[in-house]
């Protein structure tokens, strides 16, 4: 029984394993396909439009780049320690607000809105506000609990 228990669980492992690296060679082929995309499109970008508006679009594909660069090292991390640490999944939310803040601010730029489209970004920029600093309290205290006492 025990042997079929353990040859079971080796199986299953490696079976995560092959996954988790598929997984992370797609995610780094997306990443480099992106930013190659953004490369590609990025004289177009600087000669069409607005300056402040091309900043705004550049530091959203940056952010998204980002995003999958922290999606694929989270992947990565628990292929090679079969652990799924908090850490990364934080970093990844973070990132994400604040990608979302600055799109938001990039919408705002673009076009006048309404004092209803107003209200309602200046009510998710509060709300983001709120979640990007829970998450650094939650990674500071993260970080303060992982360190050796003493």
């Amino acid at each position: 029984m025990s042997f079929r228990l353990n040859l079971s669980k080796k199986f299953f492992q490696a079976g995560s394993d092959f996954l988790h690296l598929i997984i992370g060679i797609l995610l780094i082929i997306l990443g480099v396909f992106f930013v190659l995309h953004l490369f590609y499109n990025l004289k177009s970008l600087l000669l069409e439009k607005d300056f402040a508006v091309t900043v705004g679009i550049i530091l959203n594909k940056v952010f998204f780049a980002l995003m999958i660069l922290e999606v694929a090292h989270t992947v990565v991390v628990s292929y090679q320690e079969h652990i799924i640490r908090p850490e990364p999944f934080l970093i990844i939310g973070l990132i994400a607000s604040v990608r979302r803040v600055l799109v938001l601010t990039l919408n705002l730029v673009e076009k006048i809105p309404s004092q209803e489209e107003f209200y309602r970004a200046m009510l998710e920029t509060g709300v983001l506000a709120l979640l990007i600093l829970i998450l650094i309290i939650g990674l500071v205290l993260l970080q303060k609990n992982q360190k050796p006492q003493g």
